[in-house]
């Protein structure tokens, strides 16, 4: 938060986009403390907050409410899709904005995208006011949730070693030693059947990279998950592939 704070009282912050919850690629999620001291910030530093909450229908935890719902100072514009929980095709979402900046956004949103799919959100609408959306949604997550609680389960077992993401969710990642050589590692991986998609694209350019391994098991059938780790864990004992 001290970096944080560093790079809003520079001024030239209007808005900061996160995902407080679910945070793709990481997994991992701001604590309630960390939730509290962004909102400080957010409203010292008149900075808007672009929470990004994509995943909200997939968190165990009911006592765990987005920023927007703490928010006393309209600092915070939430978004949330439909696409994950649904189906991808389904280009709808919504926003809420701070009062300050809803004719703002009518105006360049008319620019951009003159009006929505009237048929896809009546088709949302429906299946909202029937009961059905809920029921896939219970069905859906208890699908994700299983194969997140398999990969915590395999991470503890095999990769307790080195730091973690202890969210149950379908991402998460582990932070690699420094000796690792990833290049070597994910070729090895790729090898035995398991696609890492590298940590280098989710960084802005001459930005320090860590060594983190990312783990994603949205697709990925529950009894292969633990198959899967145990791989990861030989391949990072083996000692050719660090430098």
């Amino acid at each position: 938060m001290d970096q944080l704070e560093r790079l809003f009282c520079s001024g030239d912050i209007k808005f900061f986009y996160t995902m407080p919850r679910f945070h793709n690629p990481l997994g991992s999620s701001y604590t309630f403390k960390q939730q509290e001291a962004l909102l400080h910030l957010a409203h010292k530093y008149d900075v808007y907050i672009v929470e990004d909450d994509y995943l909200a229908d997939f968190d165990l935890n009911t006592k765990r409410d987005p920023l927007y719902s703490r928010d006393l100072h309209d600092r915070v514009i939430y978004l949330k899709s439909f696409s994950k929980i649904m189906f991808p095709g389904l280009r709808i979402g919504l926003a809420v904005l701070p009062d300050a900046l809803v004719d703002p956004f009518q105006q360049y949103r008319t620019t951009f995208d003159i009006d929505s799919s009237m048929i896809s959100q009546a088709a949302l609408e429906l299946y909202l006011k029937s009961g059905m959306f809920e029921r896939y949604r219970a069905q859906v997550s208890e699908t994700y949730t299983t194969r997140g609680r398999i990969l915590q389960q395999s991470m503890n077992t095999h990769l307790h070693m080195y730091p973690y993401s202890t969210e149950i969710g379908m991402h998460s990642h582990v932070v690699l030693p420094k000796g690792v050589n990833m290049n070597m590692l994910i070729h090895q991986l790729e090898q035995q059947h398991i696609q890492i998609d590298r940590i280098d694209r989710n960084y802005i350019d001459d930005f320090y990279r860590e060594r983190i391994l990312k783990l994603n098991v949205s697709n990925v059938n529950t009894d292969q998950i633990e198959k899967g780790i145990s791989v990861i864990a030989d391949a990072l004992r083996d000692r050719s592939n660090y430098y």
